[in-house]
Order: C-alpha cells, then sequence, then structure tokens
C-alpha cells in the first residue's frame, strides 16, 4: 500500500476525518476529543493510534499533577489530497506540503482571507478544465466509434 492509499483510507472514515478536523486547530487530549465529537474514548484513542503509526498524527506526553501523564495529539505531516472522478477520466493525487516562508505578521487575517480565495478560484478553473477535457474525451470517442478515419484518433493513456 502506498502512501496516497493509506491515506485515503484514514480520511475514508467520518470519526477519524472530524479528529482531523479538530487536531489541526488545536492538539488535544483524546477525552478532550471525545467530549466535542460525541463519540467514546476507546474510538477515539483507537483511531489516534492508527493514525500514529501512518505517520499522520503524534503523541506528546504531558505531565499530569492530578495523576498519570496524559497524551496530547496533534498533526505531524500536511497534505492536499485530490481526486477526480469525471467522464472519462480518473486521477488521485497526493501533494506533500512544501516549505513556505514565514510569513509577516502584517494583516495575516487579509492574506488568509487572499490566499482562501485563490485556492477557490483555481477550484473553479480545474473544474473547468476537468469539464473541457470530459467533452473532448467524449468527442474522440464518438469519433472513434463512428469509424471516421480522418486522423482523430487518440489513445488517451498514450497521453500520459
Amino acid at each position: 500500500m502506498d502512501d496516497l492509499d493509506i491515506l485515503l483510507s484514514l480520511v475514508e472514515n467520518p470519526t477519524r476525518r472530524r479528529i482531523l478536523e479538530r487536531i489541526v486547530r488545536e492538539p488535544s487530549y483524546p477525552l478532550q476529543l471525545s467530549k466535542e465529537l460525541g463519540v467514546s474514548t476507546q474510538a477515539v484513542v483507537k483511531n489516534l493510534t492508527l493514525m500514529e503509526q501512518c505517520g499522520v498524527v503524534e503523541r506528546t506526553e504531558v505531565r499530569s499533577e492530578m495523576g498519570p501523564n496524559r497524551s496530547l495529539y496533534s498533526p505531524c505531516t500536511e497534505f492536499t489530497l485530490i481526486v477526480d472522478m469525471r467522464t472519462h477520466a480518473f486521477s488521485a493525487k497526493l501533494i506533500g506540503a512544501e516549505d513556505a516562508n514565514e510569513p509577516e505578521h502584517t494583516d495575516i487575517a487579509r492574506r488568509l482571507d487572499e490566499i482562501d480565495e485563490r485556492i477557490e478560484e483555481l477550484d473553479r478553473e480545474r473544474s473547468r478544465l476537468l469539464t473541457e477535457r470530459s467533452a473532448i474525451a467524449a468527442f474522440i470517442k464518438q469519433t472513434d466509434e463512428n469509424g471516421n478515419e480522418d486522423g482523430m484518433t487518440v489513445r488517451m493513456d498514450e497521453r500520459r
């Protein structure tokens, strides 16, 4: 199983997605997650242990003055998963995080808004391009099925 398969199997589970959504905002303890998500502590620990084994989260032992040490979980990797399913096209990609320059602390909220807006623009453009690609692939397939011999035959798998 490669990294893409592992990550897809991890995020397919709604409980794990909810745990990840929470701990990317702030490292958390299993009991805290259990209460916030309405899931048993045992289920939270089981999912966190699996994600830790796969290298998605890490556990830090925190001293407790009132009992045994507590485990604090936080993400230890960053990635983007992209899955496209269109007529005549399927792809699943894993994109790792790239090192980014430390942002200047002037108007960070504005910059975050700009980045989010640009990501949305790119997503819309990507969707438009995938729709166009599907239409072209359908045209090529129809042309091939109609027996046209004008050089329109293109093997989509040879283009990659």
